[in-house]
């Protein structure tokens, strides 16, 4: 039998694989919209048929352990409700307040009483201060000549603005309040006196103000002026609080010609003093006491040349003297001493100087020796 060629052992290959033909891009279209048709179809028949039918219980998971963000510890939630309901009670407390009565909050005593009352009297004249305008006048008045008016105007505004109040605006908001209301201002009334005396303001006057500073204005500013004196004046026999932005007047000007004689005739009070000062300048000199050194007090007892003194006047007297009697003594014996040394050398010189001169006569004999003998030998010969 002959072998096919195409096949192996005689068998022949299968006619699928060789007549397969490749998928254009027009069949590939088409297979995907046909199979999104389908998928789409099954979706709403299974979703159909949900519907219709009832749904089984949810079986158990097999993992037992449970997933930490989906499980709030013990006690959690409660504490996040409690901090709600503090938070919503503080927000609210701004906007209500809570009487309470001497029952609730217990007796005080009258020393607490009397300074929260002090305080807010004290709160009451700042706030009158700067009501008024009075913390924008610290300034003296030779400052206020020496600057420009540029100058003036910014002071001015800069304490304004470091004021804590706002009193043009307060000021604006009540004039539109009264507007609104229909009632009329102080200025409108003391305006509509004004207007009568419209007259006297017409010239200038000199007048003095409530520092006593001699101003010209008008007579309407000088009555103000004398009103605002005489308000001055009564506060100050009433005994009531100064008002800190004004000065005071000096009660002892001297007005007109006047002698000084309060130098000579001083008041009971400085002659006293003057008195007590002479007296302290005149006495004698207090000598302070004598104090000597205590050797006790150290450890002084193995240094050179140490001597402990006694503490005694008398016995230290004594010590003393018998260390000079001492020191005088061995100032002679080193003298002396000097003066011994002093005559051996001298006599050591002498006796140096005579056996110099012995030796030297020697010496020469000898030598006139040796020339007698030469002279000999000469002669013989």
């Amino acid at each position: 039998m002959p072998a096919d060629p195409s096949s192996l052992y005689g068998i022949p290959r299968p006619r699928n694989a060789a007549s397969k033909k490749d998928l254009t891009s027009s069949s590939t279209l088409a297979f995907t919209t046909q199979l999104s048709s389908l998928i789409s179809q099954g979706g709403s028949s299974s979703s159909k048929s949900e519907s219709k039918t009832s749904s089984g219980r949810t079986r158990p998971s097999k993992n037992s352990k449970s997933d930490i963000f989906s499980v709030h510890n013990k006690g959690a939630q409660k504490r996040a409700a409690a901090d709600l309901e503090d938070d919503d009670e503080e927000s609210s407390a701004f906007a209500r307040q809570k009487h309470q009565r001497a029952e609730d909050i217990g007796q005080v005593d009258a020393a607490t009483l009397q300074r929260s009352k002090r305080r807010m009297e004290e709160k009451v004249r700042v706030y009158e201060e700067l009501k008024s305008g009075a913390h924008l006048a610290d300034a003296s008045s030779s400052d206020e000549e020496d600057m420009t008016a540029d100058d003036h105007a910014a002071r001015m505004r800069r304490r304004e603005k470091n004021a804590l109040v706002d009193f043009d605006r307060k000021w604006a908001e009540e004039e539109r309040k009264r507007l609104e209301s229909g009632e009329r201002s102080d200025e409108e009334v003391d305006d509509e006196d004004g207007d009568g005396d419209a007259d006297e303001t017409g010239s200038l006057v000199e007048y003095e103000d409530e520092f006593g500073r001699s101003r010209r204005g008008t007579r309407a500013e000088a009555a103000r002026a004398s009103r605002a004196r005489a308000e001055h004046e009564d506060d100050g026999t009433r005994g009531e609080p100064h008002d800190r932005s004004r000065p005071s007047r000096p009660s002892n000007l001297i007005y007109g010609e006047a002698i000084q004689s309060a130098a000579f005739n001083p008041d009971a009070p400085i002659a006293a003093q003057m008195s007590y000062l002479a007296a302290r300048r005149d006495r004698s000199a207090t000598p302070p006491a004598e104090a000597h050194y205590d050797a006790d007090a150290e450890v002084r007892s193995r240094g050179t040349g140490f001597y402990a003194f006694s503490r005694d006047a008398e016995t230290r007297r004594k010590e003393m003297e018998e260390l000079e009697r001492a020191r005088k003594e061995t100032e002679r014996e080193r003298e002396e001493r000097r003066a011994r040394k002093n005559e051996r050398d001298r006599l050591k010189e002498e006796r140096k100087k005579k056996i110099q001169e012995l030796r030297g006569k020697k010496q020469a004999e000898a030598f006139l020796e040796d020339l007698g003998d030469l002279g000999a030998i000469k002669s013989a010969e």
